[in-house]
């Protein structure tokens, strides 16, 4: 009876000093993870074992497609989205499931602050970025085309990351890439207000003459816009090989020369000459320049200075939504926009007596919308404030 007490304390102290090791708030890096089978697994959701204890973690930044009709609320609101029917929601969502599950075999690294990831799940999770050889599960996930940016950032910058802002701009810039080649769910969502933005900023890149190369001078080169250079200090190997001049070994050098503070910088790293830098100078930036201003990108690369405040989005186009609401407000989805440049989706919470004004108002593109940055089930939404 005594070795049975004595063991039993020994098992509540070791759980005990487990949960005060879990300090929400506090980035903790748990290395040699593995992924455990569980029936609600899917892409951007998933059971991991850590040395002997299990958790289930979800993904910063992304949402994936659902896989069944389960929630069927988020099935439909994510088949407006992508202006998709909804069965073709669920088959991308067991497609994206399976390109996670090929992702986590073998160890990998989970990156975690213990943030409550809440959801409709009734097993606890917490929000993570996933690593596995220096590859991010969402990154590679958005390159794909298999989620969209729409889930919770980062509040400020990980062990060995970089800061919110720039790994958001990582992710638009490989989802503009998924746009492009029709990867993914892409491919089905092309009359989605996404791939019409696209469209849209594409078409206005080539009437500018920003779209080609300039082989004049640096001046005319300088006329490629920040969110197209190529950002060296989270580039691939292949995609810095694509700049002038530059092969895999020389690729190699700069990666292992992050983080890269200047440009100029570049000509300390043996083999690339100032002759050699000229000729991608134009190409590249070492830090991505902010999402545009007034979009849901914008306030969530800042979101510990904007949550719980009122902040004004552009309205690119606004549409019904059937997510569960609050007590006397309805949901709708607001695509924003500024200049152009498309900023992300946000759900938004309006009180019943404005709905219907508010959804014809919106119609027109353009128009400004100010509501409380706030979240709810961690999910950043908007709430119209009654005055």
């Amino acid at each position: 009876m005594r070795t049975l007490i004595i063991l039993l304390l020994i098992s509540l102290l070791g759980l005990s000093t487990r949960a005060a090791d879990q300090v929400e708030g506090v980035w903790e890096v748990l290395e040699g993870c593995r992924l455990v089978s569980a029936s609600y697994n899917d892409a951007d959701s998933f059971r991991v074992k850590h040395e002997n204890e299990e958790y289930t973690f979800r993904l910063y930044f992304v949402d994936a497609p659902e896989t069944s009709n389960t929630y069927i609320d988020r099935v439909r609101e994510q088949a407006r989205y992508f202006s998709i029917p909804e069965e073709s929601v669920t088959d991308t969502g067991k497609l994206a499931t399976t390109f996670t599950q090929n992702f986590l075999r073998g160890e990998f690294t989970v990156i975690t602050k213990w943030e409550d990831a809440r959801g409709s799940s009734r097993h606890k999770r917490y929000f993570a970025l996933v690593q596995k050889q220096n590859n991010y599960l969402s990154v590679e996930l958005t390159r794909a085309g298999l989620v969209r940016l729409y889930g919770m950032p980062t509040r400020d910058s990980w062990p060995g990351g970089v800061t919110p802002r720039s790994f958001l701009g990582r992710l638009k810039n490989n989802e503009r890439e998924a746009q492009r080649e029709e990867d993914g769910i892409w491919a089905l969502a092309t009359g989605s207000m996404q791939m019409a933005g696209l469209e849209a900023l594409q078409a206005s890149t080539v009437a500018s003459g920003i779209g080609e190369l300039s082989t004049g001078s640096h001046a005319d080169m300088g006329t490629i816009p920040l969110k197209d250079r190529l950002n060296v200090n989270t580039a691939t190997s292949a995609q810095l090989q694509e700049l002038p001049g530059i092969g895999k070994a020389y690729a190699a050098r700069i990666i292992s020369a992050r983080p890269i503070e200047s440009i100029d910088s570049l000509v300390q790293i043996p083999g690339i000459s100032n002759k050699t830098l000229e000729g991608f100078r134009h190409l590249i930036i070492t830090e991505d320049p902010p999402p545009p201003a007034f979009t849901v990108a914008f306030y969530q690369a800042e979101l510990d200075r904007y949550l719980n405040t009122e902040v004004t989005v552009q309205v690119a186009s606004v549409s019904p939504s059937q997510l569960e609401s609050p007590e006397t407000f309805r949901a709708v989805t607001l695509q924003t926009a500024y200049q152009g440049e498309a900023g992300g989706s946000i759900t938004a919470y309006i009180p019943d007596e404005y709905y219907d004004s508010f959804i014809n108002y919106y119609r027109e593109p353009g128009r400004e919308f100010k509501g409380l940055l706030y979240s709810r089930d961690g999910e950043i939404v908007m709430v119209y404030v009654r005055k």
